[in-house]
């Protein structure tokens, strides 16, 4: 049995046995008359023999009324099989997801991920003198992001030591959360900042205009995800030193009736 299928085509052969369970003489036609796709379409999507037309993903989404999480792991592996920018691998996608509002404040506030990423670092010591010596932050402001990292279960003590729980901890992509809006802000803010305060050849700022065809956009977010997760790859090995921030802005120049009210 092939197990290294797309997301997308997982969720829906889960959402056709879900049918059929209910209901044994349900078929894959009336599955695709549900789903709005030719039936000979589905056919060889199900079969695996071609990729599902991405005009049709949004609305099969909402078709097969997926969450926030599942929604975004459907779209990401959709895309990636029209997308391959290098040959870095990438793990799997079985990172831990953060959307609650109730993680608002390490979603929002930059030290948060910042101090989970020194336990990587390769001469880092875990205490709150360690993480003082490495960032610009007080005792108290240390002991605060500590204790909601402690709290919220991305720390734990073990025997009076400090340890890191999860290695990958992501967002969801596309959804609308003030958390994720806070924390884009202070990272721009920082940026500003760190493009005054840094050497040059310890920073990379630089930027592009491009006109843009709109029905390319899905495609062009799928690569700077990608871009993403693979910088992280390709950084995951070797003495670590140093933590550093990654922040890739794409947005219209042009007017917009799409605007945000």
């Amino acid at each position: 049995m092939e197990t290294n299928q797309p997301y997308y085509l997982l969720k829906m052969k889960e959402a056709l046995s879900l049918k059929q369970r209910e209901n044994p003489s349900y078929s894959l036609r009336a599955f695709a008359r549900d789903l709005d796709v030719h039936p000979s379409t589905m056919s060889q999507i199900i079969k695996g023999n071609r990729s599902l037309p991405f005009k049709d993903s949004a609305h099969i989404v909402r078709k097969l009324k997926l969450g926030p999480i599942d929604r975004t792991l459907f779209m990401e592996s959709l895309m990636r099989k029209k997308t391959n920018i290098d040959d870095i691998k990438i793990d799997a996608l079985d990172q831990r997801f953060m959307l609650d509002e109730s993680y608002y404040k390490i979603i929002a506030e930059w030290e948060h991920f910042a101090f989970l990423d020194l336990f990587d670092l390769s001469d880092f010591s875990p205490t709150v003198e360690g993480i003082m010596a490495k960032f610009d932050v007080t005792m108290n402001r240390t002991q605060v992001v500590l204790n909601n990292l402690l709290t919220c279960g991305l720390l734990e003590e073990r025997n009076g030591k400090l340890t890191k729980v999860h290695a990958d901890i992501r967002t969801t992509e596309d959804v609308s959360n003030k958390a994720l809006r806070d924390s884009h802000i202070e990272t721009m803010k920082m940026g500003i900042q760190k493009l005054e305060e840094i050497e040059v050849e310890l920073r990379d700022f630089s930027s592009t205009t491009v006109g843009v065809d709109l029905e390319k956009l899905p495609e062009a977010k799928t690569i700077i995800r990608e871009f993403r997760q693979k910088m992280s790859a390709l950084l995951r090995d070797g003495r670590k030193t140093e933590v550093y921030q990654l922040a890739i802005q794409f947005y219209p120049l042009t007017k917009t009736n799409k605007l945000k009210h």
